[in-house]
């Protein structure tokens, strides 16, 4: 009879932890559609995070800290915006596909989709892998690792250049 009660805390700590780290993912992506969002994202990672990138227009790159991950990445492609902007910037859709977990650490392996905008008149739509190592810190899972791999790459001209930002400009 004592081994049930553990067994069911065990269960329970899994189930709490598998949620706790589909939510830390899913705002990772509500986030960057918000834009202007880096330090709530940054705050994800943890000090020595790894961050890789590969399948972009750029070369591959690899980010080393939270702090160059902030400077270098997360502040080109979610830069602050100005006071009271309610546009979307971009639209990701995530679809998970594992969450592993051993004790405090944890992996989680996903797709993704994004439209953003890239001008006036310009989409970008974009899709890849996220291959999250997440460890368990005081306060929460955070990602120890991320490894982006973008899959697939178009841009779409369109005559409608309020479509950059994805939703209507706000009020003039």
């Amino acid at each position: 009879m004592n081994e049930a009660p553990a067994g069911l805390e065990e269960r329970l700590r899994r189930l709490e932890d598998n949620e706790e780290i589909r939510s830390l993912w899913h705002r990772y992506l509500l986030l960057f559609d918000r834009g202007g969002a880096h330090g709530e994202i940054a705050e994800m990672f943890t000090e020595d995070a790894v961050f890789e990138t590969h399948g972009a227009d750029g070369p591959d790159r690899v980010l080393r800290g939270r702090a160059s991950i902030d400077r270098d990445f997360l502040r080109v492609v979610s830069p602050p915006r100005p006071e009271n902007d309610g546009r979307v910037y971009s639209g990701h859709q995530g679809t998970l596909c594992e969450i592993v977990i051993e004790r405090d650490s944890a992996r989680l392996l996903g797709r993704f989709f994004e439209m953003t905008g890239r001008g006036p008149g310009r989409l970008l739509a974009v899709g890849g892998t996220h291959a999250l190592d997440l460890r368990r810190e005081p306060g929460g899972w955070r990602v120890a690792g991320l490894v982006m791999q973008l899959t697939f790459c178009a841009q779409f001209d369109t005559v409608e250049p309020r479509t950059a930002f994805l939703g209507k400009p706000p009020a003039e």
